[in-house]
């Protein structure tokens, strides 16, 4: 099958109103992506085709954006432990979950296969007060890149 780059769209979701557990997040979103038939990555394999695979100045550009305007620490780029730079806090074959530290917030992304469809999940919590206007802004370009990188990898899939 060829490349129908743009054939896929990601949509963003009503994420879940009401958290459990003591530090609910300041902020949450969620995208979903429909899954190309005979498409049988798990989450892992996702979550690295989405980062990983992108091309190389959109990396760049996620590099700079969490390293030197969120103030996130990356770890390793190419390591099995980490998914371009982010912590892989949990991984199954249906759902992986990363994450990112800075002095200002606490980032998390969840990534989990429902059906035929790929759900991702958005957390920030912030940990000063600096946090929120700053989010806030780069938040709106979170909402734009995350579709499109959703749709570029699902419409890159190859049988």
């Amino acid at each position: 099958m060829s490349k129908q780059i743009g054939a896929t769209r990601a949509y963003r979701i009503a994420p879940p109103r009401v958290q459990t557990g003591d530090n609910p997040a300041d902020y949450i979103d969620e995208f979903e992506v429909s899954i190309l038939d005979g498409d049988a990555r798990t989450a892992e394999q996702w979550a690295r085709a989405i980062f990983e695979e992108a091309p190389l100045p959109v990396r760049w550009f996620l590099l700079f954006g969490w390293r030197w305007v969120l103030g996130l620490r990356l770890g390793p780029r190419l390591s099995s432990t980490h998914v371009l730079g982010w912590q892989i806090v949990k991984r199954e074959p249906d759902a992986i979950s990363l994450e990112l530290r800075s002095a200002l917030m606490v980032a998390q992304l969840s990534m989990h296969l429902v059906g035929s469809k790929l759900i991702w999940n958005t957390y920030v919590y912030y940990t000063r007060g600096l946090a929120r206007p700053l989010w806030t802004a780069v938040g709106l370009l979170h909402r734009c890149t995350v579709p499109a990188l959703l749709g570029y990898t699902a419409s890159s899939f190859k049988k």
